[in-house]
């Protein structure tokens, strides 16, 4: 027979059994710890994915709609044509236009017309009424040397780009002369030939230099900003700047006309995209010159060199539609030059070598 055992080892019995407890409970502590950190991570891996899954299919809708056409585009199929500017028929001098380039419209559907033969600004009524002129021949104060590209800001002030004076010049919507800026040269500030002008939301001033291939950057009385551009065909490169235009976001166009393209850059002139090439099918194009953007935001180009006019969504350069072919008849355009959209959405293009204006509406 065992001997019985003392107190001291049943002690030690109970210890030892505690003891196992407390290591299997210790070991079950750790091992929700570890469960509970691994679901934990695999939750917070869940949460990573579900995140970044969703802002990728939220990035891929807004940059489909970014990039298609608002839902009135489509129907932008068909122009018709209205009337000339002057009147048909109407010889008076004073209305007469002989070879307009420019032509811009105020808030108030008041039509400027930069008629470069007599070197003058004509301004019409939103329904073809001779109001007033300004301008002649000279390089004073108010006076021009082939008036080429023309903005209206919203208080209704006027700037022009006098190439032949290597300058641009303000005024009031009455022809008062306000300020001039600009000298003959390529430095900052400088001119060879001035050609385009456009206004960004801030009331800064760029200029398109033809013949030094740059776009300048201006505050509204002159002061330079910054410039960029070179000649040539890279990105951010041109081959006769023929104008610049400005979106309601600030970014810049520019009608590379040499190139045959249309470059995009935001307001500082980082690069940001490009379309076109040379040919008459749809989308192409043969020296740009002048752009215009209506209350959609959609892109118009006068594409001279085809005499016509192309619509584009400059988003990504989409074609969307055009008009015009050759010829001197209603419609019909030769080597149209300047372009502008009113409030009402009504087209206004400078016809230049058929020496008249053309209004079309949307129908």
């Amino acid at each position: 027979m065992s001997a019985p055992l003392s107190a001291g080892t049943k002690g030690n019995g109970k210890s030892n059994r505690l003891f196992v407890v407390l290591v299997r409970l210790i070991k079950l502590i750790m091992l929700l710890v570890v469960v509970v950190y691994k679901l934990g991570f695999v939750i917070i891996i869940l949460i990573i994915f579900l995140v970044l899954f969703s802002l990728t299919i939220s990035f891929y809708y807004i940059e489909r709609a970014l990039s298609s056409p608002p839902p009135h585009a489509s129907f932008l199929s068909n122009f018709t044509f209205v009337k000339m500017l002057p009147q048909e028929g109407n010889t008076s001098s004073e209305i007469q236009i002989l070879q307009p380039e420019g032509v811009d419209v105020d808030s108030g559907g008041n039509v400027y017309i930069n008629d470069i033969e007599p070197n003058r600004i004509v301004k019409f009524s939103k329904n073809g009424t001779y109001i007033m002129s300004w301008g002649s021949t000279g390089s004073g104060d108010g006076q021009f040397n082939h008036p080429h590209g023309n903005e209206i800001d919203p208080q209704g002030n006027v700037y022009i780009t006098d190439q032949g004076n290597s300058r641009v010049q303000k005024f009031t919507s009455n022809g008062t002369f306000i300020t001039k800026w600009g000298s003959h040269g390529t430095g900052d500030g400088q001119f060879t030939h001035p050609h385009g002008v456009a206004l960004d939301s801030k009331g800064n001033v760029y200029v398109s230099d033809r013949d030094n291939a740059n776009i300048q950057k201006f505050t509204s009385n002159g002061t330079f900003i910054t410039k960029w551009g070179s000649e040539g065909s890279r990105d951010g490169q041109f081959i006769q700047p023929w104008d610049v235009a400005v979106d309601t976001d600030d970014n810049v166009y520019v009608p590379d006309y040499g190139n045959n393209r249309i470059q995009k850059f935001t307001s500082e002139g980082q690069f940001l995209m490009k379309w076109g090439s040379e040919g008459n099918r749809d989308g192409q194009l043969k020296q740009p010159a002048v752009i215009a953007f209506d209350s959609s935001n959609l892109l118009y180009v006068t594409d001279s060199g085809n005499h016509r006019v192309q619509v584009f969504w400059p988003n990504n350069g989409t074609f969307i539609t055009k008009w015009g072919s050759e010829g001197s008849g209603d419609g019909q355009f030769s080597k149209p030059e300047s372009i502008d959209i009113d409030t009402f959405g009504h087209v206004y293009v400078a016809d230049t070598d058929n020496n008249n204006v053309q209004l079309f509406i949307i129908t």
